[in-house]
């Protein structure tokens, strides 16, 4: 695993983190969306939401896409950029079909009957304000923005 990196120039804070596809190191990335997600501003609701979100999408990455080889990396690029988060969960996969995470519907009746194909998709949108999957034989990226809210 190498160590995070910082950067910070024109308005933009970057952190960049780079696991191997093991499952442990999920929670490195988890612990590091909490504190972006604090520093950036977010209520405690809304780094759980965020937390949730990098959660499910870099196990996507670790067992579908990389296929759990540890030799294969995640890559996770946090993006503080005016009133934006965005974060980036790359995997070193062959891609995927493509998934149109807004037509999925996901009710009482699919989940008993076990119909769960697609659902950490559908959660990741559902806690992010957009997100965008790019997918080549080079691997897939999931891209995730979150936006400033005013508070209530």
């Amino acid at each position: 695993m190498r160590p995070p990196t910082i950067q910070k120039g024109s308005g933009m804070e970057r952190v960049e983190l780079n696991i191997p596809s093991n499952p442990i190191f999920e929670r490195v990335v988890r612990a590091s969306a909490a504190e972006v997600g604090s520093a950036f501003g977010f209520s405690a609701e809304r780094v759980e939401d965020l937390k949730l979100a990098i959660s499910e999408a870099v196990n996507n990455a670790i067992d579908h896409g990389n296929r759990r080889e540890a030799s294969k990396l995640v890559a996770i690029v946090f993006e503080i950029d005016g009133e934006k988060l965005e974060v980036r969960i790359s995997d070193e996969g062959a891609g995927v079909e493509t998934i149109d995470v807004g037509r999925r519907v996901v009710d009482e009746a699919t989940l008993e009957a076990g119909q769960l194909r697609g659902f950490g998709m559908f959660l990741i949108s559902e806690l992010v304000d957009d997100l965008e999957v790019s997918t080549s034989h080079r691997g897939t990226v999931l891209t995730l923005r979150l936006y400033r809210r005013e508070q209530p």
